[in-house]
């Protein structure tokens, strides 16, 4: 990773207060899906907050997913789970 792309990493973790997006769950409730982003500081025992959402299709739930992802990037690979056994 060039410098650039170092200082436009830190300028974002800046910007939305060092938090980032850690797990995503997506379950289905009845005829609707709940995206839930877990976003965490990364300071271990602070607990991390959860943006959550209700969408009547997958798709509208994973593109949900995908622009909290965007807005919280996180260095790391992130877990999203896909919650359809009910």
């Amino acid at each position: 990773m060039n410098k650039i792309d170092r200082l436009i990493l830190k300028a974002k973790e800046a910007a939305r207060g060092g938090q980032e997006l850690t797990v995503a769950i997506i379950e289905r409730s009845g005829n609707s899906w709940t995206a839930q982003a877990h976003l965490s500081d990364g300071v271990p025992g602070h607990i991390p907050s959860i943006k959550q959402a209700a969408y009547t299709t997958l798709e509208a739930a994973v593109a949900y997913i995908r622009a909290i992802a965007d807005e919280y990037p996180n260095s790391q690979d992130v877990p999203v789970i896909i919650d359809d056994m009910g």
